[in-house]
């Protein structure tokens, strides 16, 4: 006599632990009741079953057709699964036998739940939809041999993944970009969301211009890395001027070439904690699958009512825009094993949810918001790399001409520390979207102090190189997290701005300076030696230098930066001044004595005044005046 089910509690564990089905599954500690779906079957008195995956796949060695079956034992006692063959049969009748994997158990514990695997592979490549699939006891020992049907489930649309077919043939559950979805077949209560889709090369994900250079205030952490880019007066970042990725390739233990970064936000609705399953995103262009993998590394926990972005890398082609998303999930398949023979495990992929990609295939997890310049900067609640007692200032933003052919960008950003103990300064990375929709990478500042005090600010600067059609106009200045899915990065900020015209008049903003020079003169002073007059080059001047602001200045902070040049409109030499230290430029006299060395006295001469600081690829230059004899 068969074993009714005779608890309500029993039907919920079946509809919520065995079904595909689109249902919300019940998390670990989850108590509220789910409706079952009358897609499980009784397989025995106690046990049920319910389809997980089915695939059907073209493969070097045929067609591949796998399953997995997920299996509950609703009795009181441990029961043995019935000795079976497992069967498919297509929408044309034909049938076939897939092989059980070596792992498959063959007893269930009361109440525990397995998942069986089977695997065959077919020669050649015939047109397979399937229709059905059976458990079969078949009894060799009789001639002829006898079969006994113990159990057949229909199969639905959808519920057979076919990776070789296009597009929605592939029968995966279709999703529009930022439409929420639980994973199909996976015993998780987890919803994720499409949050960003940005191609990218890899960084590597610290910055080689990290360098200490002491702790502000005495405090003393390790700065976190971030990445760097081409600075004023060095080489523009590939592919810049025509829109291409703005970071830099070439990481160490990450491709050369260009990477769909996809960021899913997950969110837990349930009330315990649970695990990201094992997933993947794939992409699809017209004509190709690119597999992707999550960039996170071990276990992702979320927390009950919590949210976390994941992050997923799928290396792409030159030129290749992705038109959908695939989530992925992988059945291992194990063979061999008697008689002490060695056991080979076989993968096979199942599509679960198919994503819509927006058109441009770019999107962030932050959008561009309307910005003025002095404003403390909004970030994304979720990011992980500024906490709510770091606060981030956009101070300046200036766009000149350089002398190399492009027009420079430089930006400085203010660091606050608000809390009531040292944190270490964000190494947050920058790139700007020029009016075209072109980004293009900055450069951070080689020298960053570790970390910062209380109620303290820091300032950190960053360098841009554009086409020289850049205006300034209508920019869009991103900050980028380098850590959570290194060796790539994802945006947390987003300010539309405009970069700020010079001032008139004779005092120049160098925040937190403000800078006049009073007066100057150019002298020229020669040894007089016996082998010929040789001229070097020295500028005094009067400076009114204020503070305006109570910011950190260590010796990472900018400096002033002159050019002398001739009037031929060749620069001969450079003078620089810090605005820390000994030799500090101070309000009064100052002198500063060029590099340029003449056998003749040039006149007139022509001084090009900046504010410069260093970076991993050079030196880069915010313009201010020129001083003209």
């Amino acid at each position: 006599m068969k074993q009714p089910w005779k608890t309500a509690l029993t039907f919920v564990i079946i509809g919520t632990t065995l079904l595909p089905a689109n249902l919300p599954a019940l998390a670990a500690d989850t108590t509220q009741a789910t409706v079952a779906s009358p897609s499980n079957f009784g397989l025995t008195d106690s046990i049920r079953a319910a389809v997980k995956s089915l695939a059907v796949e073209t493969t070097a060695g045929g067609t591949r057709i796998g399953a997995s079956v997920r299996l509950y034992n609703g009795g009181t006692q441990k029961t043995r699964i019935p000795d079976h063959q497992l069967h498919v049969r297509t929408t044309g009748g034909v049938q076939y036998t897939l092989k059980a994997s070596a792992a498959n158990k063959t007893a269930l514990e009361p109440g525990e739940i397995g998942e069986l695997v089977y695997m065959t592979v077919i020669e050649g490549t015939p047109a397979i939809k399937l229709s059905e699939l059976s458990f079969v006891n078949v009894d060799e020992y009789v001639y002829p041999k006898k079969e006994t049907n113990l159990l057949t489930i229909p199969l639905g649309a959808g519920q057979v993944w076919y990776a070789s077919a296009a597009g929605a043939d592939k029968a995966a559950e279709p999703k529009g970009w930022g439409e929420a979805f639980a994973i199909p077949g996976l015993n998780s209560s987890l919803r994720y969301t499409p949050a960003a889709i940005k191609v990218q090369y890899a960084t590597g994900g610290a910055s080689t211009g990290a360098t200490a250079g002491g702790t502000s205030g005495g405090a003393s952490a390790p700065e976190a890395g971030g990445a760097a880019a081409a600075p004023d007066g060095a080489t523009a970042a590939s592919g810049a001027a025509n829109g291409a990725p703005a970071a830099i390739p070439n990481a160490a233990g990450a491709g050369t070439g260009p990477v769909a970064l996809v960021t899913l936000l997950v969110e837990n609705p349930g009330v315990g904690r649970e695990t990201v399953p094992e997933f993947r995103i794939d992409g699809q262009s017209d004509h190709k699958t690119y597999t992707g993998n999550r960039t996170e590394q071990g276990a992702v926990t979320v927390e009950a009512g919590e949210k976390k972005y994941i992050h997923f890398a799928v290396p792409v082609e030159n030129n290749v825009t992705l038109t959908s998303l695939f989530v992925t999930t992988t059945e291992t398949f194990v063979s061999g094993g008697g008689q002490s023979a060695p056991t080979t495990a076989t993968g096979f992929d199942v599509g679960r949810v198919q994503i819509a990609v927006p058109g441009g295939a770019q999107t962030d997890t932050a959008p561009a918001i309307s910005y003025r310049i002095g404003s403390p900067i909004v970030f994304d609640p979720l990011n992980k790399m500024i906490d709510a007692n770091t606060e981030v200032t956009l101070m300046e933003m200036h766009l000149h001409e350089s002398d190399n052919g492009f027009h420079s960008v430089v930006a400085k950003f203010r660091i606050t520390n608000k809390s009531d103990k040292p944190v270490p300064v964000p190494a947050f990375q920058t790139e700007i979207v020029g009016s075209d929709g072109a980004a293009y990478a900055g450069a951070r500042q080689s020298g960053v102090t570790a970390a910062l005090n209380p109620n303290m600010s820091y300032i950190v600067n960053y360098s841009f190189n554009v086409p020289k059609t850049e205006s300034g106009k209508q920019l869009t200045i991103k900050l980028l997290d380098t850590q959570s899915a290194a060796p790539y990065t994802s945006t947390i900020a987003s300010l539309q701005t405009a970069a700020s015209s010079e001032a008139a008049g004779d005092t120049f903003a160098m925040y937190p300076f403000d800078l006049k020079i009073v007066d100057w003169t150019l002298s020229a002073t020669t040894p007089g030696s016996m082998g010929g007059l040789i001229y070097s080059y020295k500028i005094s001047f009067t400076l009114d230098v204020k503070q305006t602001d109570n910011v950190v200045v260590d010796q990472n902070f900018s400096r002033l930066y002159m050019e002398l040049v001739d009037s031929q409109g060749r620069m001969l030499g450079t003078a620089e001044g810090p605005f820390t230290g000994p030799n500090k430029l101070a309000t009064g006299k100052q002198i500063l004595t060029f590099t340029a060395k003449t056998e003749q006295l040039e006149n007139p001469f022509t001084i090009r005044v900046y504010e410069a600081f260093d970076t991993p690829s050079g030196l880069a230059k915010r313009y201010i005046t020129t001083l003209k004899q």
